[in-house]
């Protein structure tokens, strides 16, 4: 049985019914037959809100799936990062795993800094900072879901985002461990 790892656009398909929500459903109804496993990571709820906001509590993502009708999915845990991580919802990381993030990294944004201090220096104005510190933070959340999927030994990484299917960076991620990266109507035909 395949097993699938959605990320945070897929979530937000269903959310605002765009096109690719219909595939994301799909996969779920394939969980649900028992046909496919699909998975969460708790890194989507630390991601910036439509309002700029981070949640602060874990439960009301977990509400918003359930108002999704995904609360039944299971929810990876990544391994823990200050600031980015809810401290339920991460595990201890194992000896390798920041050369792992740092390996992903610099496939998925060769030209930005893994390091926080270096991507968001101490000079930059009050609306610089902000503007850095939000690209900064996506780009951590982007590299813990993909190494969290990664971790599970997931077969599928479901996204939307054409950041992680550009074909100059697929073989790279395939010889990170993310073997094989779909968007969610491509997803949904491999179960058919």
């Amino acid at each position: 049985m395949l097993s699938f790892t959605l990320d945070t656009n897929c979530l937000i398909a269903v959310e605002e019914e765009r096109p690719e929500a219909e595939a994301v459903r799909e996969l779920v109804a394939q969980q649900r037959a028992g046909r496919a496993t699909v998975r969460l990571v708790a890194t989507m709820a630390a991601e910036n809100q439509r309002d700029g906001t981070v949640l602060d509590n874990f439960s009301h993502f977990q509400r918003r799936l359930n108002g999704l009708g995904l609360g039944e999915l299971e929810i990876l845990a990544p391994v823990a990062v200050c600031d980015l991580t809810y401290l339920d919802w991460c595990v201890l990381a194992h000896d390798e795993a920041e050369a792992e993030a740092i390996r992903l990294h610099e496939v998925l944004f060769p030209t930005s800094s893994f390091n926080y201090l270096d991507a968001v220096p101490d000079n930059l104005s009050e609306g610089a900072r902000q503007l850095a510190e939000r690209k900064w933070r996506n780009q951590q959340l982007d590299v813990l879901v993909l190494h969290t999927h990664i971790m599970a030994r997931a077969d599928v990484f479901v996204t939307n985002d054409r950041n992680f299917l550009k074909q100059s960076k697929r073989p790279r991620l395939a010889e990170l461990g993310a073997r094989l990266i779909l968007t969610p109507a491509d997803a949904a035909t491999e179960l058919s």
